[in-house]
C-alpha cells in the first residue's frame, strides 16, 4: 500500500502534527437519477395522511350541505320536429336556385337557425308579456319589468339537439313547478308565429300588390318606348336587321364589281372592234412609193392598222385556218372560266395558297397561247368574233355600243344601291345602342314582374295560414309535468367532495416535492451528497429517547429525566441507541482496519448542523459502545459546556476537566467501564468551546495519552464553528444529519468542505420518520 501524502501544519518542541489530504473522489451529480419516484409520491402522501383526511372530510361535509341546502329546481320538456324549411321573402329571391320547390333540407344549419329563433330576445320578451312579469318575478322589492322577466326566461331556458337530427329538445327550469310547465308552453305557441315571421311572407300581401303594380306600369311604358324607336327605325330586330344589311351590302358590292369587270371588257372590245374594221375596209394600194387610198371616209384609220398594214404587206395573202380560229376561240373562253375561278378562289383563300397560285401559272400559260397566236394572225381576234358566234356571222358596232351602254347604267345602279345600304346601317348603328338598352329594361322588367307575380301568390297563401297548422314544423311532445332537477346539484356535490380531497392532495405535494427543501429520507442523502449514510437512527418517542432533544445545553440531555420514569444513560444496554451504537462502532472498526490506523489514541468528531441534531447522544452512545471493546479505553470529551452549562450527562458521575483527564499516569475515576468523561471548561473559566488554538496545545497531551479513543462531541457547524478546522484532524468525522430539518443544499456544500479538507467523513441520518407501512418500503 503506497504511502498517503501528508502535509506538515504545527510543530512544538519535538512533535509535529500533519494533516493527511488523501484523492478525493467527485461527488455524484444531484441530477443524474429521476428528480421524482413513486415513493416521493406516496411518502408526500402517507406523511400528510391526516391533512388529506381532513380535506376529504371538509369536501364530504359541503357535499351534505349542498345536498340539504341546494333550492329545487323544476324542469318541464318538449320536442319540435322541423320537416324541412320554407323561405320566402318579399325582396328576396322567392326560392333558393338549388330548391327550385322552396323547401330546404333540415340539415344542421337550418335546426340551428330555429334554434337561434327560439332563443332570440324578442320571443323571451312575448313571452313574458303574456305569462306576466309579477308571475315571473314574485320576489322582487322594485317594479316587475318583462325585460328583467325576459331574462328570467332566457338563463331558465336549454335547447339542444343531436348532430344529423330534425328534432329540437328545449327544457325551461324554474323553482316554481307551475311556471316550468306554463312558461315553456307560451314559448311553443309563440315559436310558429315567429317563426312564419322570419322564414314567410305573412303580413306583406298589400306591399306585394303595390309593387307588383308599379313594375307593370313600367314595363309598358319600356315596351311603348321600344316599339316606337323601332318603327322609327323600320326593323324589328336589331341583331337581325344588322346582319341583312350586311349580307345585302356585300353582294351589291360583289354584283357592281362583277359589272365594272364587265364594263371594261366592252369597252376593250369596243375599242378592237373599231380598230379591226378600219383596217378591213383599206383598199390594195397604188404602184410602189404611192401612199394608199381609203374606201371609205365612215371609219378613220389608226396609225397603228397602217404600219400594220405596210409591214405585212408581203404576208396578205395568208390568212388562219378554220382549225387556228377555233382554238384561238378556246383560249379566249377558258381564260374568261380561269379568271372567274381566280375571283371565287380570293374569296376563300389567301394569295399565297397552293390552289390560287396553280390557277395563276394555268392563266398565264393560256395567255402566252393566245398572244403567239395574236402575234402569228394580227386579224385573228377580228376573224374569231365573239364566242359562241356563227363563223360567218358578222361584228355589230352599234349593238356593242349599246351593250356597253346598258353596262354603265347597271354600274350606276348598283353604286347607288351601295349607298343607301351603308346609310341605312349607319342609320341603325345610331339607334341600334337605344334599342339594345330599351330590350335589357324590358327583359330586366319582365323578371321583376314575374317574381312579383309568384311572390303576390304565396302572399295570399300565407295571409290565410294559420301558424298552429304549419306543416313543415310540429311538436312531436307538448310540455310535459315537472320533474324535479337534481343534475346541478349532484354536479356541484361531486365537485366538492372530490374537490376537497383534491385540494388536500395537491397541497400536500406541492409542500413536500415543490416548496420543501428539506431531507426527509436516507434515499435523498444518497442522491445529494452521492454516498450512502453510515446508518440512520429512526424518530422514537418514549422516556428512554435522547434524540429528541433540542440543544446540545442543558435540554439536550444525554441522560434525560422525566417526571415519573427512570432516566437512562446512553451506555446503559436498555437505551434504544445501543443498537445504532455498536452498528456504527464496527463500521468505525473495519474501516480503521481497511486504512491501516493503527496508532492510539483514535480521534473520532461528532457534529451536527443545529443544536438539536442529537450528536451528544450519538457520541456517549459511540463511546459507551467503544468502551466494550478488548482495548475499549475510551474518554468522551464535550466541547460544547461552559461553566455555568453543566452537560446532564455528567451529573452524579466522575467529570474531569480535559487537561486533568489527559495528564499521563494520572487516576480518574470511570462513569462505567473502560469509559471516562472529560469536560473542556471549568467552574471559573468563560464559554468552553475548544478552538483550533488551544486544541493544538492539547495535541500533543492527546497523542501521549494512553486512550484507545478519544471522542469529541462537538459544537454544530455554522460560519463561525471551530468544528470545520478540527475535523481535518480528526480520524473520522460522524456528520449527523437531522431528518427533516437538515436543507439539502446546506448538506451538500458542508459535506464538500469536510471533504475538501481530508476524506474521512461519514454521514449519519438521526431521526428519520417513517409514515407509511413497512410493505411499501418508502425509505428505499
Amino acid at each position: 500500500m503506497s504511502e498517503l501524502p501528508t502535509k506538515a501544519l504545527v510543530r512544538k518542541d519535538d512533535l509535529t502534527l500533519t494533516r493527511i489530504r488523501r484523492p478525493q473522489a467527485p461527488l455524484h451529480d444531484v441530477g443524474t437519477g429521476p428528480s421524482l419516484s413513486r415513493n416521493d409520491f406516496l411518502y408526500a402522501l402517507f406523511k400528510h395522511k391526516k391533512k388529506i383526511l381532513f380535506g376529504a372530510i371538509v369536501g364530504l361535509a359541503a357535499a351534505v350541505a349542498v345536498y340539504f341546502y341546494y333550492p329545487a329546481v323544476y324542469e318541464s320538456d318538449a320536442k319540435l320536429l322541423v320537416r324541412y324549411l320554407v323561405e320566402r321573402s318579399t325582396v328576396d329571391t322567392v326560392d333558393s336556385p338549388r330548391n327550385p320547390g322552396g323547401y330546404a333540407p333540415a340539415t344542421d344549419s337550418v335546426i340551428g337557425s330555429e334554434i337561434e329563433i327560439l332563443n332570440s330576445w324578442d320571443l323571451a320578451v312575448q313571452t313574458a308579456e303574456a305569462v306576466g312579469p309579477k308571475r315571473l318575478l314574485p320576489g322582487g322589492k322594485a317594479t316587475a319589468s318583462k325585460e328583467a322577466a325576459a331574462a328570467t326566461i332566457a338563463s331558465g331556458l336549454i335547447l339542444t339537439t343531436h348532430k344529423g337530427s330534425n328534432i329540437i329538445f328545449a327544457a325551461y327550469q324554474n323553482r316554481d313547478p307551475e311556471l316550468a310547465t306554463l312558461v315553456l308552453s307560451e314559448l311553443v305557441t309563440r315559436y310558429f308565429n315567429k317563426h312564419l315571421e322570419v322564414h314567410r311572407s305573412a303580413g306583406a300581401f298589400d306591399f306585394v300588390t303595390q309593387q307588383t303594380d308599379q313594375v307593370r306600369a313600367r314595363l309598358n311604358q319600356t315596351e311603348d318606348a321600344l316599339r316606337d324607336l323601332k318603327g322609327k327605325a323600320g326593323i324589328v330586330s336589331v341583331s337581325d336587321s344588322n346582319s341583312a344589311l350586311s349580307s345585302e351590302l356585300a353582294k351589291t358590292e360583289e354584283q357592281m364589281h362583277q359589272a365594272e369587270a364587265d364594263l371594261a371588257e366592252q369597252q376593250a372590245r369596243l375599242r378592237q372592234m373599231t380598230s379591226s374594221v378600219a383596217s378591213a375596209t383599206i383598199t390594195a394600194g397604188p404602184s410602189k412609193g404611192k401612199e394608199p387610198k381609203p374606201a371609205s371616209s365612215t371609219a378613220p384609220q389608226p396609225v397603228e392598222s397602217v404600219k400594220s398594214s405596210n409591214a405585212n404587206s408581203g404576208n396578205s395573202s395568208t390568212e388562219p385556218s378554220t382549225e387556228t380560229v377555233q382554238r384561238y376561240q378556246v383560249f379566249v373562253s377558258g381564260l374568261q372560266k380561269l379568271r372567274q375561278t381566280q375571283l371565287d378562289l380570293f374569296a376563300k383563300y389567301t394569295p399565297e395558297s397552293q390552289m390560287v397560285r396553280a390557277n395563276q401559272e394555268e392563266i398565264a400559260e393560256v395567255e402566252n397561247q393566245r398572244r403567239e397566236l395574236e402575234k402569228k394572225y394580227p386579224d385573228l381576234p377580228t376573224r374569231a368574233g365573239p364566242i359562241g358566234t356563227s363563223k360567218g356571222k358578222e361584228l355589230d358596232p352599234a349593238a356593242e355600243a349599246t351593250r356597253l351602254a346598258g353596262l354603265q347604267a347597271k354600274r350606276e345602279s348598283l353604286a347607288e344601291r351601295v349607298k343607301e345600304v351603308q346609310t341605312r346601317m349607319q342609320q341603325l348603328s345610331q339607334l341600334g345602342p337605344q334599342i339594345e338598352d330599351l330590350e335589357r329594361q324590358r327583359q330586366l322588367q319582365e323578371a321583376n314582374y314575374k317574381y312579383f307575380e309568384a311572390t303576390l301568390e304565396k302572399a295570399r297563401v300565407d295571409e290565410a295560414l294559420d301558424p298552429s297548422k304549419i306543416p313543415n314544423i310540429s311538436a312531436v311532445q307538448r310540455p310535459s309535468p315537472p320533474m324535479l332537477v337534481t343534475k346541478t346539484r349532484n354536479k356541484i356535490m361531486l365537485g366538492l367532495a372530490v374537490g376537497g380531497l383534491g385540494v388536500s392532495v395537491v397541497l400536500s405535494l406541492l409542500k413536500e416535492l415543490v416548496l420543501s427543501s428539506k431531507i426527509r429520507r436516507t434515499v435523498e442523502v444518497e442522491k445529494v451528497i452521492g454516498i450512502s449514510p453510515l446508518v440512520s437512527v429512526p424518530f422514537t418517542d418514549g422516556a428512554n429517547v435522547a434524540s429528541i432533544s433540542k440543544t446540545n445545553g442543558s435540554s439536550d440531555a444525554i441522560v434525560s429525566s422525566t417526571k415519573g420514569r427512570k432516566s437512562l444513560a446512553p451506555w446503559d444496554l436498555n437505551h434504544f441507541i445501543r443498537p445504532y451504537s455498536e452498528a456504527i462502532r464496527d463500521r468505525l472498526g473495519l474501516y480503521f482496519e481497511l486504512h491501516n490506523l493503527t496508532h492510539k489514541p483514535k480521534l473520532v468528531g461528532v457534529a451536527g448542523f443545529s443544536e438539536g441534531a442529537g450528536t451528544s447522544t450519538l457520541a456517549a452512545g459511540l463511546a459507551a459502545a467503544l468502551s466494550e471493546t478488548n482495548d475499549g479505553k475510551v474518554l468522551l470529551v464535550d466541547v460544547n459546556l461552559g461553566p455555568d452549562q453543566v452537560h446532564p450527562f455528567f451529573k452524579g458521575k466522575p467529570a474531569y476537566p480535559l487537561n486533568a483527564a489527559l495528564t499521563p499516569n494520572g487516576t480518574i475515576d470511570s462513569a462505567a467501564e473502560n469509559l471516562y468523561l472529560a469536560t473542556v471548561g471549568s467552574s471559573s473559566a468563560g464559554p468552553a468551546q475548544l478552538g483550533l488554538k488551544k486544541f493544538f496545545d492539547m495535541m500533543p497531551n492527546l497523542k501521549a495519552s494512553d486512550f484507545d479513543y478519544i471522542i469529541f462531541d462537538m459544537p454544530h457547524l455554522h460560519q463561525t464553528s471551530p468544528t470545520w478546522g478540527m475535523a481535518a484532524f480528526m480520524d473520522k468525522f460522524l456528520l449527523v444529519v437531522e431528518a427533516e430539518k437538515s436543507t439539502r443544499d446546506v448538506v451538500k456544500r458542508s459535506f464538500r468542505r469536510l471533504t475538501g479538507e481530508r476524506e474521512n467523513v461519514s454521514v449519519v441520518v438521526n431521526k428519520a420518520r417513517s409514515f407509511g407501512p413497512k410493505a411499501l418500503d418508502l425509505d428505499n
